[in-house]
């Protein structure tokens, strides 16, 4: 069934033009590698942080209260660029080990977030250990997307 749903939302013809675009697929590729780069160094400033490792005159309330709109707008183009990706070759990732992996790792996220986001930060001990797992955790997923690329699938399908 989910399958099903892949193969029908690549064909659509948006998505299907995309693919074949020699201009705007490598256009949002680029943007959502910015995004990504945007996003990305902020968690990585916001994590430090929480580490004690830089900006120890900020408390961390206030660095992450000023840094959480510009992560937020990166979150939004990453995740809306990355959709619209796997939209125009949604069956190859469908079967790419990798794709399944950073996907896995992003609900693994959104369960730090829960459960960091509830424990606070004025625990510094919990504040330190969220940092690290917030950095692993990141780590592995731009691992995995970058190996999203070198990955040949089903039926001798190369992705990208």
């Amino acid at each position: 069934m989910l399958l099903s749903f892949v193969i029908w939302l690549e064909n659509l013809a948006w998505f299907s033009d995309l693919r074949s675009s020699a201009y705007l697929y490598p256009t949002i590729l680029a943007l959502h590698l910015t995004a990504i780069a945007l996003f990305a160094g902020l968690i990585v400033a916001t994590d430090l942080r929480l580490l004690g490792w830089t900006m120890r005159d900020a408390p961390v309330e206030d660095v992450i209260r000023r840094l959480r709109p510009a992560k937020g707008i990166g979150f939004i183009a990453a995740a809306g660029c990355g959709f619209v990706l796997f939209a125009a070759k949604a069956e190859e990732y469908y079967y790419n080990p990798f794709f399944l992996t950073k996907m896995l790792l992003f609900a693994l996220v959104a369960i730090h977030a829960l459960v960091f986001r509830k424990i606070g930060h004025g625990k510094p001990r919990l504040a330190r250990l969220a940092a690290s797992l917030s950095m692993m955790l990141w780590i592995s997923i731009l691992c995995a997307g970058r190996a999203i690329g070198y990955v040949v699938g089903r039926a001798g399908m190369h992705y990208r």
